[in-house]
């Protein structure tokens, strides 16, 4: 059986080579979260749905990805086609889901992401009280989130499906990290499958930047501290949790991976991913570890001009990657060696230049 297992994981391997299209199906959203861009550059934010015609370009490669992501910077549940959207990506044998803010999960919604065969509906929690969620996520009505949350999970049930997995995601800064193990038990109590902890990985003002719950200190102990007690909070509930490091280490390739990983915006342009394809922007305003950066866009082409799989094997695109590819070698080399990667005197092979003032490059 093992045998066989592992016979079908490398033949799914070769024939879906990609782990995930990222598809941004529109940029608007109903919501003013503080930290987001959409927010933040509100006087030059476009408003984008992805055109059907657009989607079923992309779609032409479905076969070569085992997911496909619908969400970008924008609320999915805007766009009138997401449904088709679903059913079309389920018919090339993907997997499928999205991230919302929860403000549009109708009753009708969530018939019809059953429908679809939905496998991960991830809803976004900023706090575990009204006031905190809604000081971040300016526009939402916590208690009507939750009963949104406890509505879906009724119909899953009544249906007797474990899909959509419903995931939370808490975003953690520092006005919100210390609500984090309260966050816990109410992720437990209404029973979601998974509650993610992340970081506030794009700070686009000084303001943000001081927002973030993380610290490029060592020395920084209080949101280590805080994760824990979330972490023994999980345990006793029984609820799958998986917070992104408070505390800063470069890694070869960011959980955002892109050697398998590709993003596309609403208007078409392919990008590694969704923070080097801010859409409808000529560059990209960054603050990292205190400093202002302004980032040139890293897009290779756009769907409604040329093929995936042209714009995958275009030689800038591949000249990317390999930056990545070299620093992953680096990694296995010492690996191999039985040389730790604290121990080792080589730097690893830089990445590229857009990716250098990213938290993502360091496990963030």
């Amino acid at each position: 059986m093992a045998i066989g297992l592992a016979s079908w994981f490398g033949k799914r391997e070769r024939e879906r080579p990609f782990e995930a299209f990222q598809i941004e199906v529109t940029s608007r959203c109903n919501l003013r979260c503080v930290m987001c861009p959409v927010t933040v550059l509100a006087d030059r934010w476009p408003s984008v749905d992805l055109s059907w015609e657009s989607f079923q370009r992309i779609a032409g490669a479905f076969d070569k990805t085992q997911w496909v992501y619908l969400q970008g910077w924008g609320e999915p549940l805007l766009h009138r086609r997401l449904f088709d959207m679903i059913a079309l990506a389920k018919r090339a044998g993907c997997r499928v889901g999205f991230t919302t803010n929860g403000t549009r999960l109708t009753r009708s919604a969530n018939e019809r992401l059953l429908e679809a065969g939905l496998d991960v509906l991830a809803v976004s929690i900023a706090g575990a009280n009204a006031g905190t969620h809604e000081a971040i996520r300016a526009g939402s009505d916590f208690h009507k989130l939750l009963d949104n949350l406890h509505r879906f999970l009724a119909l899953r049930a009544s249906r007797k499906s474990a899909t959509p997995r419903l995931e939370l995601l808490f975003l953690m800064t520092k006005t919100n990290l210390a609500e984090l193990p309260d966050v816990v038990k109410l992720a437990a109590e209404l029973g979601a499958d998974e509650l993610v902890a992340t970081n506030l990985d794009y700070a686009i003002t000084p303001s943000l930047d001081e927002m973030k719950a993380y610290s490029l200190s060592p020395q920084a102990r209080a949101a280590r501290e805080i994760v824990d007690q979330a972490k023994h909070a999980a345990r006793q509930a029984g609820l799958a949790f998986r917070p992104y490091s408070p505390q800063p280490r470069e890694v070869a390739v960011c959980d955002l991976n892109p050697l398998k990983i590709l993003f596309i915006s609403a208007d078409g342009w392919v990008s590694p991913c969704v923070y080097l394809g801010v859409t409808g922007q000529q560059e990209i305003p960054r603050v990292f570890d205190g400093k202002a950066a302004s980032i040139p866009l890293v897009r290779f082409g756009n769907v409604n001009d040329q093929s995936l799989v042209e714009i995958w094997e275009a030689p800038a695109y591949r000249a990317f990657r390999r930056q990545f590819s070299e620093r992953l070698l680096g990694v296995v080399k010492m690996a191999v060696g039985g040389v730790s990667r604290s121990a080792a005197s080589a730097p690893l092979p830089p990445a590229p230049e857009a990716c250098r003032t990213c938290p993502k490059l360091y496990g963030l």
